[in-house]
């Protein structure tokens, strides 16, 4: 049963005080004022921006964007960018085409479904460079594909690199 102290908070936040009898009312009562209190505090929450650089390319996460070594943007599926991120979050290690396209779409990989090949193709071929520089992106035979770039992660408010 809800109470007269319905308060909205923020966008799309609600909270509900409820009221009962006894000790565990009391108990409820007080851990809801100590959130109140706590969210008034918080003020508003943005989120975290991430930051992945590797080999002059610049990933932002938050605002789904790539930009090549000379800063132009760099137009991506949905697929493509969320495939990126999965190479991006895991440099150097292989990648399976079940855990990519499980990553994707959340389906189980069959072994006729070569879209993850034609999707890693597709992004072989904005990633390129030039032709004495080796891809970005591997094929690893019998396993899936690794990213084979250092990537440095940045993440905000304050900005600080991890590897």
């Amino acid at each position: 049963m809800a109470s007269g102290g319905d308060q909205n908070w923020g966008a799309g936040m609600r909270i509900v005080t409820l009221a009962g009898i006894g000790q565990e009312s009391a108990v409820l009562e007080d851990s809801t004022r100590e959130r109140d209190v706590e969210i008034s505090r918080a003020g508003v929450v943005r989120p975290v921006e991430q930051l992945y650089l590797f080999v002059g390319w610049t990933l932002e996460e938050a605002a789904r964007d790539l930009f090549d070594p000379a800063g132009r943007r760099v137009d991506l599926t949905s697929s493509e960018f969320d495939l990126l991120l999965a190479f991006v979050r895991a440099p150097g290690r292989a990648l399976s085409r079940d855990a990519l396209l499980g990553t994707l779409r959340g389906r189980e990989w069959r072994y006729f479904d070569r879209s993850i090949d034609t999707l890693v193709a597709r992004l072989r071929k904005k990633l390129a460079g030039s032709a004495d520089r080796p891809p970005l992106v591997r094929s690893v035979r019998g396993v899936g594909y690794v990213f084979c770039a250092a990537v440095a992660r940045i993440s905000g408010p304050g900005r600080s690199a991890a590897a």
